[in-house]
């Protein structure tokens, strides 16, 4: 489908065009969130959807009888999904009927156009369509908890539902992942005492770098998120940057993930954004 894409419109993008063809697929199917994993898998001729415990986060294999895919049993559901529509996602791209097609667990985004990032792109744009996410954020507000209804509406993570409110939000946002970590160097103490730390960090528009392991300030609203509460403030990055970019707006609250050794894990999800808005009380 995107070798037929890129010769009808040579000038656009494969990560458009791959979205593209997400989009009409949803289309062609007349679906509307939660999008039916199962439903688009039959249409791209996946009709055999395995849970097992498998390593990487999910496989596309061809066998005798056709196409199956397998979802990591230990991830949850809505990650699982993520992971199928990626692999569904696969089969908008060549080569996918000779070769085995392996889901490693996610990255953040980067601008590249390799297999992996399209399929991501495609996992996106199927679990998450434009054409319905668009005019939810035009009637919901900035911050987390849009991100969190959203989830529930489109039952997807609330990982993926925050990178497309990056991505699609009209303004410039920037999302930090922090976790209570140890620094590289201290990875082997244990009598280190570990600190709530970047471990990633994606904007859309002008962010200054936020460096992963930089620590968060013991007193700041990272920290308080950590600490249970729901932060809806404003703020800057000094503790997470050098360069400084004024007042910004974040919401910030704590989330918890099964780790693949099963255990529960705190995580920190923060939204920034630029324009001074006044926050509710």
């Amino acid at each position: 489908m995107l070798e037929w894409a890129r010769r009808r419109d040579p000038n656009r993008d494969d990560r458009e065009q791959v979205a593209r063809l997400a989009a009409r697929v949803i289309r062609d199917l007349d679906e509307e969130p939660p999008i039916n994993l199962a439903v688009v898998a039959s249409y791209r001729d996946i009709a055999d959807i395995r849970v097992e415990d498998i390593g990487s986060a999910a496989s596309l294999t061809p066998e005798p009888h056709g196409f199956v895919m397998r979802l990591r049993a230990c991830d949850s559901w809505r990650r699982r999904r993520f992971s199928g529509f990626h692999e569904v996602g696969h089969t908008f791209l060549p080569g996918y009927r000779e070769l085995v097609q392996l889901r490693c667990d996610p990255q953040p985004a980067v601008a590249k156009n390799d297999h992996e990032t399209l399929a991501d792109i495609a996992a996106s744009e199927l679990l998450l369509p434009r054409r319905f996410f668009t005019p939810d954020l035009a009637v919901g507000s900035f911050g987390l908890g849009t991100i969190v209804e959203l989830a529930d509406k489109y039952d997807a993570s609330v990982l993926a539902t925050a990178h497309r409110f990056v991505d699609l939000w009209p303004e410039e946002t920037l999302l930090v992942v922090l976790e209570p970590r140890r620094k590289p160097t201290e990875r082997d103490d244990l009598q280190a005492e570990p600190k709530l730390r970047v471990v990633w960090a994606r904007g859309r528009g002008r962010w200054p770098y936020i460096p992963p392991h930089k620590s968060a300030a013991d007193d700041g609203a990272l920290a308080r998120a950590l600490a249970g509460e729901v932060v809806t403030e404003y703020d800057d990055l000094a503790d997470l940057s050098r360069d400084g970019v004024g007042a910004v707006e974040v919401s910030a609250r704590a989330f918890s993930y099964r780790s693949r050794d099963g255990d529960l894990r705190p995580q920190v999800l923060a939204l920034f954004r630029h324009r001074a808005h006044r926050v509710a009380a």
